[in-house]
This record gives structure tokens, sequence and C-alpha cells, in this order.
């Protein structure tokens, strides 16, 4: 006799992505490497969407936004909005929020 698999119940058991990205950042060195190469991919394709969610998950990884908006003395509405892609940040602003993870760009030529 064969058992039916219950695929809902199976989905619902297995963690979201969201759920396994906040578990792997809490490992430091993760949280640097999937900001390297999630800036690397900004830096290629423009699409800052993407690279402000990685921010995101890592802020809320670290604390709060709003505990790190207050930290990097930055309006809460206004950096949730950045995080959101509702708002396309100044480059000042994309610098002060890595700072504020301590963070660095290193820029390469050729």
């Amino acid at each position: 006799m064969t058992k039916k698999l219950n695929i809902e119940k199976i989905m619902k058991e297995l963690p979201s992505f969201e759920q396994h990205m906040i578990e792997q950042l809490q490992d430091e060195e993760f949280q640097k490497e999937y900001l390297r190469l999630n800036l690397e991919e900004f830096a290629k394709d423009g699409d800052y969407i993407i690279f402000f969610k990685a921010l995101e998950r890592v802020i809320k990884a670290r604390t709060s936004v709003n505990k790190f908006a207050q930290e990097i003395n930055v309006n809460r509405s206004n950096l949730t909005n950045i995080l959101k892609g509702k708002v396309q940040p100044s480059f000042y602003m994309v610098i002060k929020i890595l700072k504020g993870l301590d963070a660095t760009i290193d820029v390469k030529f050729g």
C-alpha cells in the first residue's frame, strides 16, 4: 500500500524563502557575502530594487528598520521607501546606509 503525498501540507511545513534568508543572515560572514554579491549585480544591471531588498534583509537580521534609521540619523519613512524601492536614493544615501552596516565599497578599474 502506498501513501499519498499531501503536497499542500509539505509546502506549509517548509520554511519560506524569507524565513530561510533570515536564518542565513544571522551569520555575519554570510551577510557580507550576500551584500557584496547583490552590490555586484546592482552594478551590472542597475536593478536597485533587488539590491535594496538585500539591504533591508540585512538590516532586519541585525535590528529593526526603525532603530537602524535612528542610528544613521535618517527619517524612518524615507528609509522604508528606499528599501521598498519606492524612492531611488542618492549615492550619498547609499553610502550612508552601507556605512551604517559597517560596509564599504571597493572601486576597481579595468
